[in-house]
């Protein structure tokens, strides 16, 4: 399920006309930027494309190269992918030797027809399994996604089990849920190929997308709780931690409307991504970057004020959207006042 089919730019280039933009040079881009910071956070290929996508990334090397700009710093790294065969296996052996670097698979269902039809660019299932396999085996911590989740298809108690279990099996320690989005861009392609692959699960599509958030339609919340509490009784069953990704629930107080993250009553782990990944920081330019101790780099519950930022530093206590520009303000103080960020209950969380 690709998402970058909805969005506009280079993305809807690809999706109209088939041209894939390739930015050469991107990792040594990277190499400039991070070598005038002093803060720095783990490196994540990528939340939108394919980083070890066949056969652009065989042919230039671009992911790989990037990720060795992080690790070479002292920095660690991060992925997500569906084609976890064509990981080299030199670049996890450098990631395992930070301990803060970690590795993610998608794994739709542990039925590859299913793959086929929302993934037929990606490494078969028994390919992301193996390629778990490969990841823990060199100690990385390894999360499994199932994200996202197709109603009346994968959303069921033995699919979620299926795949669970045997990434258990695998070495997987977290595992990742999401529902599938409607977005208006790929709206009616998606029900297209529901209706010619799955025409059984088409009723319930109909029914539970219903709730508009922004330019998408989203499964009702009371179809998705249904579903994460499965996911939940699960997990736990098997030992594994779980979050959800990008999942919320509208909440409304008189006018006042603002949107709740699931993760509040499903996630079993002290952050989405399982892996606790601290801020890294210098205090000089020369030094290679190193992890503050006491940050488990969970900059939102600093932002809800739920603990106290041990950075000291503001900008990064807000978890906002920060820019090149962001990152080159940041240095870490000699010593701060924390005091008004006294963790406190926080009522508005998303």
């Amino acid at each position: 399920m690709c998402y970058a089919r909805g969005f506009k730019g280079y993305f809807d280039l690809w999706n109209q006309k088939g041209i894939v933009t390739v930015f050469q040079g991107f990792d040594a881009k990277c190499a400039e930027e991070l070598d005038q910071l002093y803060v720095a956070s783990c490196g994540y290929l990528s939340p939108i494309t394919e980083p070890f996508q066949y056969p652009l990334e065989n042919k230039y090397g671009l992911s790989e190269r990037t990720a060795y700009v992080f690790l070479d710093r002292g920095l660690p790294v991060e992925f997500i992918t569906k084609m976890g065969s064509n990981v080299p296996s030199r670049l996890l052996d450098r990631m395992a030797e930070n301990p803060h670097s970690f590795a993610q698979f998608t794994i739709l269902s542990a039925d590859d027809e299913v793959r086929k039809v929302f993934s037929p660019g990606g490494s078969t299932v028994e390919e992301q399994f193996k390629a778990v396999r490969r990841a823990a085996d060199r100690g990385l911590y390894v999360v499994v996604r199932m994200d996202p989740m197709f109603p009346g298809i994968t959303d069921d108690r033995r699919s979620i089990e299926e795949v669970v279990s045997r990434a258990v099996k695998e070495g997987a320690r977290h595992i990742i849920f999401s529902i599938c989005d409607l977005a208006d861009a790929w709206f009616k392609r998606t029900l297209n190929e529901v209706e010619k692959h799955f025409p059984s699960a088409l009723k319930l599509w109909r029914e539970v997308y219903r709730e508009r958030r922004g330019d998408r339609l989203e499964a009702n919340v009371k179809y998705r709780r249904k579903v994460f509490e499965t996911a939940k009784e699960v997990c736990t069953s098997h030992g594994v931690t779980m979050a959800l990704c990008m999942e919320f629930e509208e909440t409304r107080r008189g006018k006042k409307i603002w949107y709740r993250g699931l993760n509040e009553d499903y996630m079993t782990s002290s952050c989405c991504e399982g892996m606790e990944t601290p801020i890294y920081y210098r205090k000089s330019l020369s030094e290679h970057f190193k992890p503050l101790n006491g940050c488990n780099g969970n900059c939102l519950a600093c932002a809800k004020r739920i603990q106290t930022p041990v950075c000291g530093l503001s900008l990064l206590a807000k978890a906002e959207a920060l820019k090149f520009k962001d990152y080159k303000s940041l240095k870490l103080p000699e010593s701060s006042s924390l005091e008004r960020w006294t963790p406190r209950k926080y009522e508005n969380t998303a």
